[in-house]
C-alpha cells in the first residue's frame, strides 16, 4: 500500500503547522495553525495555509487531530472547517475548551471527538494513539500512527523531555521506549531548538529567577508571557503568593487561558489572590502584580498599550518593573525594543531572560532530540517544525548519530513524501502557499494584494482627477493632483500638470492611433515620479466626464 505524508505549512518556517497522512481512502491531518505577521505584512492579522490541496483529496474520509492548543497549531481550524465542514476534529479535552472558543467566535460547530490518553482508536486504515507529553501548555500530545497494519509513524511536534514539570504531564519515557522497542518506520519531530546543546531545562529552573524579581521589585510588577504557558503562570502565582502580592489579569486571552487551566486543575491558587481593576487602585504599588498579554509586542496587546499610555487608567510609573518571560519570535525584536524604550523613558525598568533566568523553552534541545532517536529507532526521520537552519541541523544531528543520509528526508511546505511497502519511494510537489487574513473585513488577501499594500506603504499614491469634458481642449485648471503618503514641492506639481495637458497637442500618425487619455496620464505620472524621485506610487486616474476617458 502507498502511504504519503505532506505538509501545507510549518516546515522551513515558524508557525502555520499542518501535516497530512494519507492512504488511498483515508486522510489524517495533524494540526492546522496560523503564522503570525511581520511588520511589513501591512493590514494582515493572520497567515493561514492555502487549503487548495484538500480540494484534491476531499473524496477521502478526512480527520483532523490537534496535538495541542497553541495558535500555530489550532489558529486556522475555523477557516478549514468553514470550507470543509465534514472534517472530524479530534483533540484532548483541554485543547477542546480553547479551540471551542475560537469556533464559537466564527459561529462554527464541528463533529468533535475526544482523545483519551494512551488509548488507541481507529480511522479506516489508521490506528491512532495519543501520548501525553511535556511542553509549555497542558494537553500536548505526540501522535502514534499505525497505518494499514504495516507502517508505524510517530508525529511529535512541540515537546521537551521534562520528567518533573510544574503543571504539565511528565514526558512518558517508559511508554516511548515500549513503543519503539522494535523500531518505527517514520519519525516526524520538532526541530526548533536542536541548535542548542544539552537538554532543555525544566520549568522549575525559572523559579529562582522569578522569585528574585518579586523579592527586589519596589513598585508594581507587569509580568508578560505567552497566555497559554500554564507552567509559567503557575510559577508567577506561586511567587506572588509567597511575596504578598495580589494578581490582576489583563487581556482576554490571558483570562481565557487562566480560566481553562483552573477548570482542568492545571493552575492552582487561592481565590483571594485575584483582584479586579478597581481593587488595584486601593493597594500600594508593592502589593500589585499584573499578568498581561504582550510578550511579543503585539500592537493590540495590553503591555504595548500600557507602554504607550493608551490603556484605560494604567500608566507607567517610576519604579514599575516590566518582566518579559518568553523567547522572542524572530521578526518581533524591533517591536519589543520600542516597548522597552517607552517603559524606560517613563521611569520604569525592564527584565528579560538576559538579566535573570526567567524563561526556559518548551522545545527539545539537541540531547532531547538525540534521546528520541535512540529510544524510537526510526528507519526514516523527517525534521519538521522549524526554519531551514533548524531542519538542516536536525538532519546533521541524526547523521552524526549514525542514520544513513538517504534515510533522513529533508522536505518543506508543499512537499509530499510517498512510501511504498515500508520504503521511501519519491517526493512530489503539491499546491501550497499562504493566505493572508484581514480580521477587520474577514477577507483573504492574495500575495498580489499584499504586494499592493506594501507598494502603497512604501511609495504612496497619486490620484489625478480630470474634469475636462473634452481632453482635446484640456486646461491646467481641469486637472487636480492629490498625493497620498508623501509630498513634493508645488513647482513639481505644476510641471506634472503641464505634462498631462500636453495630451491635447499629440497628433495621430498614419501608423499609430493616439492612446486614450487615461493611459497617457498614467504613463506620464509613472515616468515623472520614477525619473525625478525614484518613486513608484500607486496611480489612480479619475475622469469626471465619461467622454474624457
Amino acid at each position: 500500500m502507498k502511504i504519503s505524508v505532506s505538509s501545507l505549512g510549518g516546515v522551513g518556517e515558524i508557525g502555520m503547522n499542518m501535516y497530512i497522512y494519507e492512504t488511498d481512502r483515508y486522510a489524517v491531518i495533524v494540526d492546522c495553525g496560523v503564522k503570525f505577521t511581520k511588520s511589513d505584512e501591512i493590514g494582515v492579522d493572520l497567515i493561514i495555509p492555502d487549503f487548495s490541496y484538500i480540494e484534491t483529496i476531499k473524496y477521502k474520509k478526512i480527520m483532523l487531530i490537534i496535538t495541542h492548543a497553541h495558535e500555530d497549531h489550532i489558529g486556522a481550524v475555523p477557516y478549514l472547517i468553514k470550507e470543509y465542514p465534514d472534517i472530524a476534529v479530534v483533540c484532548g479535552r483541554y485543547s477542546w475548551d480553547i479551540l471551542n472558543k475560537r469556533l464559537d467566535e466564527h459561529n462554527i460547530s464541528v463533529n468533535q471527538i475526544y482523545i483519551d490518553d494512551f488509548k488507541s482508536f481507529e480511522w479506516g486504515d489508521f490506528e491512532i494513539t495519543a501520548y501525553p507529553i511535556s511542553h509549555s501548555i497542558h494537553g500536548t500530545y505526540a501522535v502514534m500512527l499505525k497505518i494499514a497494519e504495516e507502517f508505524k509513524a510517530v508525529h511529535i511536534s512541540d515537546y521537551k523531555i521534562d520528567s518533573s514539570p510544574v503543571t504539565c504531564t511528565p514526558f512518558p519515557l517508559k511508554e516511548f521506549i515500549s513503543f519503539g522497542k522494535d523500531g518505527i518506520d517514520l519519525l516526524m519531530a520538532d526541530s526548533t531548538n536542536v541548535i542548542k546543546n544539552g537538554f532543555t531545562k525544566g520549568e522549575y529552573q525559572v523559579t529562582k529567577g522569578i522569585e528574585e524579581v518579586f523579592k527586589k521589585a519596589s513598585g508594581r510588577i507587569f509580568f508578560t508571557t505567552f497566555a497559554s504557558n500554564t507552567e509559567r503562570l503557575q510559577t508567577v502565582f506561586n511567587a506572588a503568593e509567597k511575596y504578598g502580592r495580589k494578581v490582576a489579569l489583563e487581556g482576554s486571552s490571558m483570562i481565557k487561558h487562566v480560566d481553562t487551566a483552573r477548570k482542568h486543575g492545571r493552575l492552582s491558587f487561592n481565590d483571594d489572590i485575584l483582584i479586579s481593576r478597581k481593587q488595584v487602585e486601593k493597594l500600594d504599588d508593592n502589593k500589585i502584580c499584573f499578568i498581561a498579554t504582550g510578550s511579543q509586542g503585539e500592537g493590540v496587546s495590553v503591555i504595548t498599550k500600557i507602554a504607550e499610555n493608551d490603556y484605560s487608567n494604567i500608566k507607567v510609573r517610576k519604579n514599575d518593573t516590566f518582566v518579559f518571560s518568553s523567547r522572542i519570535i524572530p521578526g518581533n525584536e524591533h517591536r519589543l525594543i520600542y516597548i522597552m524604550n517607552n517603559v524606560y523613558a517613563k521611569g520604569g525598568s525592564v527584565i528579560t531572560a538576559d538579566d535573570l533566568p526567567i524563561h526556559v523553552s518548551g522545545h527539545a534541545s539537541k540531547e532531547d532530540a538525540l534521546l528520541l532517536l535512540k529510544i524510537l529507532k526510526p528507519k526514516y526521520l523527517v525534521p519538521i517544525h522549524g526554519e531551514v537552519q533548524h531542519l538542516v541541523k536536525h538532519k546533521k544531528l541524526a547523521a552524526d548519530y549514525g542514520m544513513h543520509d538517504e534515510n533522513i528526508i529533508f522536505f518543506l511546505s508543499g512537499n509530499k513524501i510517498i512510501f511504498e511497502n515500508g520504503s521511501f519511494k519519491e517526493m512530489q510537489e503539491i499546491p501550497a502557499g499562504k493566505r493572508y487574513v484581514d480580521l477587520n473585513t474577514e477577507e483573504f488577501l492574495t500575495s498580489d494584494g499584499l504586494k499592493e499594500r506594501k507598494k502603497l506603504a512604501i511609495n504612496g499614491a497619486v490620484v489625478v482627477v480630470n474634469s475636462a469634458e473634452n481632453v482635446e481642449n484640456i486646461k491646467e485648471d481641469d486637472i487636480i493632483i492629490q498625493l497620498i503618503g508623501f509630498s513634493i514641492e508645488k513647482e513639481y506639481i505644476n510641471i506634472l500638470k503641464q505634462s498631462i495637458i500636453e495630451y491635447s497637442q499629440i497628433e495621430e500618425s498614419g501608423i499609430n492611433q493616439k492612446i486614450e487619455f487615461s493611459e497617457y496620464t498614467e504613463q506620464t505620472v509613472k515616468r515623472f515620479f520614477k525619473k525625478r524621485f525614484n518613486r513608484r506610487p500607486f496611480i489612480s486616474i479619475i475622469n469626471i466626464h465619461n467622454g474624457a476617458v
